[in-house]
């Protein structure tokens, strides 16, 4: 699994609290993670584009606890496949090397805009990009 390099400033309690976006179906990713997730090293595994249809991308990501196992790297807590659906997509844009092997993230951010929503896909490795679309939605997959 190939893996992100993330800051070794740990962030303040206040911003391990992360807003969720006010989207269908954040409400139940919350509650399965007890947080909106940071998607850092998350894996996207398909993206569907469907016309005239939802189109799909499903993402796996978890929560690490704040146990470490014995060769140093944390534990996981809570994982699951989120499936975010999309209707009317305004602009797509994809990009990344290797996207049929692996797709690692950064992370992922979802902000309102005048057309909808723009989802952004933050690179690491793999596929990367960005989607804006009328309408999202999220559901949750427990488990992998």
């Amino acid at each position: 699994m190939i893996s992100c390099r993330q800051s070794n400033v740990s962030s303040p309690p206040s911003e391990r609290l992360r807003v969720f976006p006010a989207i269908l179906g954040a409400d139940a990713v919350v509650a399965w993670f007890g947080q909106w997730p940071s998607f850092h090293d998350a894996e996207i595994l398909s993206i569907h584009i469907n016309r005239g249809g939802l189109s799909v991308i499903r993402i796996h990501t978890r929560n690490l606890s704040t146990t470490v196992d014995r060769p140093g790297h944390s534990v996981r807590a809570r994982e699951a496949i989120l499936a975010f659906e999309f209707a009317g997509i305004k602009t797509l844009r994809l990009h990344g090397e290797d996207a049929d092997r692996q797709n690692v993230i950064q992370g992922l951010e979802i902000q309102r805009t005048d057309e909808g929503y723009r989802v952004q896909l933050l690179p690491c490795y793999g596929l990367a990009g960005e989607i804006v679309v009328e309408q999202i939605a999220v559901h949750v997959e427990p488990g992998r």
